[in-house]
């Protein structure tokens, strides 16, 4: 035994100081498309668009900065790419160009010369046959069209496999030539091209322009053009052609990205086109989509639950206050540029206060509809084909029934209950479907089994629980009964779900678990402070992946009011509309907490890599004030990098797009806000306010955004808008509650 001071002789080594990372990349110019680099064989790099872009090594390490996979018909090259790290590197130019390919083929029968022409432009003499090929090069993408222009003597040529879309080298057009006795006429001179076209104006459709303008003489056909930034650096691209004096275009992105676009139209002829007309602007705030109810009623609460598509073309709304709380479900559809009601759907044993609609989701072809009915009190356990007999014996037991559509027509595929089904679990208050639509989760966060899911015990009271069902053909079938890992009393784990594209991954919201660390799931100490909960599916069984809390928790934070994975499940959104701090913007680190903005909301977002979920972000609104729960519901692309936020009880009277945040003279009115991610760093893109705002409307109670984040869906159930369908008349405030729906 030593004595004495001094070091112990048998004590490890202090560890080594960690190696410091640096930023290594550059920029990217000239990109069209989404390019990939890698650094070597390392994780990839996703880059869609012209600027700086960066990836992380360590001191000392070699890097390799190559391209992965080019950009759709563009070739991108690496400059500076290699070189080993002694500090930030910042010179690495990747430089994008647009592939051009030549055109050509080969001519047989010729006796003389023949000239060819390339899309009316440029010439090409021939004097034999063989192979040839026009000097002048097409970008990819660009149409081509061989003519013959003059003839030879005595000879008549004609083309074949002459007109296509150039994306490779083009060597198929074939010039056959025979003599003739007498030559044919030569060809008419083409007319002049005709004057440009007058009056360009724009009226308005759901998420729709609709274009006209006056005729131009000798005109044949008029094209569109949209420039999508203005006077900005984008160049002008064709939306559309056609012989008429009018065209419909469906914006196909997120209306605020279209805010400073102008548009013109061209005249066209076989001689030519005319200058392009005048510019026009849209008001893209008269594009915003409104939706009611076919027969909109008082407290119908349309709008409640949204849900969309991958592609946008399918909206489900839940209106679940029609006939006294029984509930409904509206399907609208997107034809060319045209929204119309598809579908009412009615649950067929259907009673008041059943909340048919509370709960929505749908598979990402449209093609499959999960509706709770979180009032449904019927005593039965399991899934059944055909509907039981109804009873109402286990009050607020809840139930989820599932719908098929083929062609137009829906019908019911299942009724849906738990295998321990009881009276209050409130199942089915919140779906979610896997976009193939064959696995399905279902909350029940008033439910309160124990971890093996027998009810009764008071410790569980309201802890919540979430059921995964899984469909083999037509046929569903429980899967999973999953728990809290640390289950207790009025958690209300269940509050919120989501499921990753491919089912694998379930996040799963409990707003008023207690606990103050992630590291003690055991502690009970923070009233309201909140949690989130990742599962993972593995071989068709689930298990907890992660515990997540806010870094810093503190009482009725309510964090995991809303969670929402990519479709990848490796980014997770999760809400926390209780935070009460008073910063703005994005931050990657939280900032000091305060209590200076009560209620006003944050959302924190989560970035998994082998399994291990870390933080990326902590967003706050760009207005934040006292109580606008922000983040109470959440939206996100299947790609993970547009975040819908809602913040709706903002109180700004402002419409539209990024009006007046600071105004306060509509009390609940509500507001979303988009955020985009770009190289893991998040910026507010937009924030968006109802074309016809008005006190208590709460804009942004519901959300969704199309699997390709092209279409946001709004809900707004207590607007009082008393027209009906699509497109009504927004200034009507004559039912009370009614609800609507916008769609951006």
């Amino acid at each position: 035994m030593a004595c004495g001071g001094g070091e112990d002789p048998a004590a490890p080594p202090p560890p080594p100081p960690p190696v410091a990372q640096h930023s290594v990349g550059g920029t990217v110019t000239g990109l069209v498309g989404t390019l990939v680099l890698a650094n070597g064989t390392e994780a990839e790099l996703t880059i869609t668009a012209s600027g700086s872009y960066a990836t992380r090594v360590s001191q000392g390490l070699a890097y390799h900065i190559v391209v992965r996979t080019q950009p759709v018909g563009q070739t991108c090259v690496v400059e500076n790419g290699s070189g080993v790290v002694a500090g930030p590197v910042s010179n690495i130019l990747v430089t994008c160009t647009t592939n051009t390919y030549t055109v050509g083929g080969s001519v047989t029968g010729l006796v003389g010369t023949v000239r060819l022409q390339l899309n009316g432009v440029a010439d090409l003499l021939v004097t034999a046959d063989g192979v040839f090929r026009f000097s002048l090069p097409l970008s990819h993408g660009r149409s081509y069209a061989v003519t013959v222009y003059a003839q030879p003597v005595d000879q008549v040529c004609t083309v074949e496999a002459g007109t296509g879309v150039a994306v490779a080298p083009v060597t198929p057009v074939r010039v056959r030539c025979s003599t003739v006795s007498s030559p044919p006429p030569p060809p008419p001179p083409p007319p002049p091209a005709p004057p440009t076209p007058g009056g360009l104006g724009i009226t308005y459709g759901t998420k729709a322009l609709v274009f006209s303008w006056t005729s131009a003489p000798g005109a044949t056909r008029y094209t569109v053009y949209e420039d999508p930034d203005g006077v900005g650096p984008l160049a002008p691209a064709q939306i559309g052609s056609t012989a008429a004096t009018g065209l419909t275009y469906a914006v196909p992105v997120l209306l605020h990205l279209r805010l400073n676009a102008t548009y013109t139209v061209q005249a066209c002829n076989e001689g030519g086109c005319s200058a392009p007309s005048a510019s026009v602007a849209a008001d893209m705030v008269r594009a915003v989509g409104y939706f009611k109810a076919s027969t909109t009623t008082v407290e119908g609460r349309f709008g409640n639950r949204v849900a969309l598509s991958s592609s946008g073309a399918t909206l489900a709304v839940g209106a679940y206050g029609e006939g006294g709380n029984t509930g409904a479900v509206y399907v609208f559809t997107k034809s060319g540029a045209t929204w119309s009601q598809q579908a009412r759907i009615v649950a067929p044993n259907g009673e008041a206060n059943d909340y048919f609609g509370n709960a929505l989701a749908l598979s990402a072809d449209g093609n499959t509809l999960a509706i709770g009915a979180d009032g449904e009190s019927g005593d039965q356990k399991g899934t059944f084909a055909t509907m039981p007999a109804t009873n109402n014996l286990a009050s607020s037991s809840g139930a989820v029934y599932v719908y098929a559509r083929t062609g137009a027509a829906w019908s019911q595929q299942a009724f849906i209950k738990a295998n321990n089904a009881d009276a209050s679990d409130l199942f089915g208050s919140f779906v979610a479907l896997s976009n193939d639509g064959n696995t399905l989760a279902v909350a029940a966060y008033n439910e309160d089994g124990d971890l093996t899911g027998t009810h009764g015990n008071a410790a569980y009271s309201a802890s919540g629980a979430a059921y995964v069902f899984t469909r083999t053909g037509t046929n569903w079938a429980q899967q999973s009964y999953l728990k809290a890992s640390n289950a207790g009393s009025g958690d209300f784990f269940g509050i919120y779900l989501s499921l990753s594209g491919v089912g694998n991954t379930l996040a799963v919201g409990a707003f008023f678990e207690r606990s103050a660390l992630a590291s003690d799931p055991a502690d009970d100490t923070l009233t309201n402070a909140g949690a989130a909960y990742v599962f993972q599916r593995n071989a068709g069984a689930w298990s907890q992946q992660a515990y997540l809390k806010a870094p810093s928790p503190k009482a009725q934070d309510r964090f995991g009011v809303a969670v929402n994975l990519s479709g990848d499940g490796n980014t997770l959104a999760v809400g926390m509309d209780g935070d009460s701090s008073n910063y703005t913007g994005t931050f990657v680190v939280p900032p000091a907490s305060n209590t200076l903005a009560l209620n006003s909301g944050a959302v924190f977002v989560f970035i998994r890599a082998g399994g291990v979920w870390q933080s990326q972000a902590y967003l706050k609104a760009s207005n934040t004030r006292t109580p606008h729960r922000f983040g109470n519901n959440l939206a996100m692309s299947s790609d993970g990098n547009t975040l819908v936020v809602p913040s709706y009880r903002d109180d700004s009277n402002a419409r539209g797009f990024n009006g007046d945040q600071a105004d306060t003279t509509a009390t609940d009115a509500g507001a979303v806000l988009v955020f985009r991610r770009s190289a893991g760093t998040w910026a507010q893109q937009t924030y968006l306010k109802a074309p016809n705002t008005g006190a208590g409307d709460r804009f942004g109670g519901r959300v969704a955004l199309s699997g390709d984040g092209t279409t946001l869906a709004v809900g707004a159930s207590t607007e009082d808008g008393g027209s009906n369908g699509v497109g009504g008349n927004q200034i009507d405030e004559s039912r009370t509650n009614a609800g609507a729906v916008y769609l951006y």
